[in-house]
């Protein structure tokens, strides 16, 4: 068996969803030709399921419950599910425990959740069920699988629990070991998307999306040809439909484009899906498991393609800091930078002209930007205003700044900041604009274009 055509396909819990959504995968893989390598989310309603536990962490009868419909779910699964659901009781009984030892005023406040670590175990335990469960079904549709447990095979991650990241140079070696031999005798590899092995050996989750995050490394440790990540109804469009109507598919995106969307509040992909792809030249194809046809495939930048998308981030927090010296002081921008990192806040973006600087942050972390930020500010004699509710609309594509002629007058008259690259605009706008705003580019830089150029197609003929 060679690498060079092997294919990761990730299949999202809508995928096991039902009995013929399930026999047309397994028909699917059964046609396949070439190394396959799956990767699975629980399915679907499960992930809810245990962050319905997981928020109630001092109910038992909640827990029961869960504990009773994910039985049903997984129903005729073989003796690894049966294991992985005893071991989720016993982790929902040890959350109980941790809550009854708090003081019991701390009980009683709605912001009590699991420990991040023991939450993470309890969410991971969807996808080791979808694992084992499907794996048995595709054997008994007559194709050799077997499931694998992406933290027990060696897939590591940093030790942000909810949120990790993959650690590509410390999994490589590991999970090659683990699946290479099952390739070569012909089998299909199971993988648990979403989850890892921290530096202390417990399971860490990779956040909301994580799956496609999981299949992307897949492919990167493997040396895959190609990764699909297959999704219920689901194509990349220009903007977000129930926002835009007029959006439409786009059929094909560079890496950095697909970045940029992930990045600026496109949730049809994990933000960092593609680095793992993109850092080996590997192609993404994101297709819909109702119509095979809507596809996305996401590669190397093409010249001409005149790509355009938009995204639109809100609500989000806007910190408004005059500096003395303005940004002519050195170094006021890496030092805001570092001073927000130190509070552990991420930064999406910001905005500098001559004396003010514009921060934008996630609206749960505009309060701790504040906090971070007066120090620095009663230090420089500064003034610092915020946090502010604000949107955040960007424009996507190769090339992109050669629109700028044909922006349209009432975005930019209501702008509070604007910042540009080679491939992005973005505007921070009042929230109360955000979605008007979406609609007046996307129709200024998608609709208009594409207009003028089938009346030209037309004349032409």
């Amino acid at each position: 068996m060679t690498t060079e055509a092997l294919c990761v396909v990730k299949y999202g819990g809508a995928a096991l969803g039902s009995e013929e959504s399930l026999r047309d995968v397994i028909r699917e893989l059964r046609a396949r030709k070439g190394p396959i390598v799956t990767v699975v989310s629980a399915r679907e309603g499960v992930t809810d399921l245990l962050k319905a536990a997981t928020a109630d962490p001092a109910s038992r009868a909640r827990h029961e419950e869960v504990l009773r419909k994910l039985t049903a779910l997984h129903a005729g699964g073989p003796r690894e599910v049966t294991l992985a659901l005893r071991a989720l009781e016993r982790q929902l009984t040890r959350l109980r425990s941790a809550m009854r030892q708090l003081p019991p005023r701390a009980r009683r406040y709605p912001s009590t959740r699991a420990p991040v670590v023991l939450s993470d175990a309890i969410l991971a335990q969807g996808e080791r069920l979808a694992a084992h469960w499907f794996a048995d079904r595709l054997r008994h549709g007559r194709v050799a699988a077997r499931a694998l447990e992406a933290d027990l095979i060696g897939l590591s991650t940093d030790d942000h629990h909810g949120e990790a990241i993959v650690l590509l140079d410390r999994s490589e070696l590991p999970v090659r070991r683990a699946v290479t031999p099952l390739l070569r005798r012909g089998q299909v590899p199971v993988v648990t998307g979403f989850l890892g092995r921290s530096p202390s050996g417990k399971v860490a989750t990779l956040g909301r999306g994580g799956s496609d995050y999981s299949a992307t490394c897949l492919g990167y440790l493997l040396g895959a040809s190609r990764v699909e990540l297959v999704k219920k109804d689901v194509s990349i469009l220009t903007a977000d439909p129930r926002i835009v109507p007029a959006a439409r598919p786009l059929s094909r995106l560079s890496y950095e484009e697909a970045e940029e969307l992930a990045q600026f509040g496109a949730k049809v992909l994990h933000p960092l899906t593609v680095e793992p792809a993109r850092a080996r030249g590997v192609e993404v194809v994101i297709r819909s498991l109702e119509d095979p046809t809507r596809t996305t495939t996401i590669g190397p930048a093409l010249p001409g393609e005149g790509i355009r998308a938009l995204t639109l981030l809100s609500p989000t927090a806007m910190l408004l800091l005059r500096v003395p010296g303005g940004r002519q002081r050195r170094g006021v921008i890496a030092e805001v930078s570092r001073t927000l990192a130190a509070a552990e806040v991420n930064v999406i973006t910001m905005f500098t002209s001559s004396a003010l600087l514009i921060v934008l942050v996630e609206m749960a972390s505009g309060r701790k930007a504040r906090r971070a930020l007066d120090p620095f500010a009663r230090g420089d004699g500064a003034s610092l205003e915020g946090p502010l509710e604000a949107a955040l609309v960007t424009a996507i594509g190769e090339g992109v700044l050669a629109d700028l002629g044909g922006l349209p007058g009432d975005v930019a008259s209501r702008a509070l900041g604007v910042s540009a690259t080679s491939r992005t605009l973005s505007f921070a706008v009042p929230m109360a604009s955000g979605r008007e705003s979406l609609v007046s580019l996307h129709r200024a830089l998608v609709e208009l274009p594409r207009a003028v150029t089938l009346e030209g197609t037309v004349r032409g003929t």
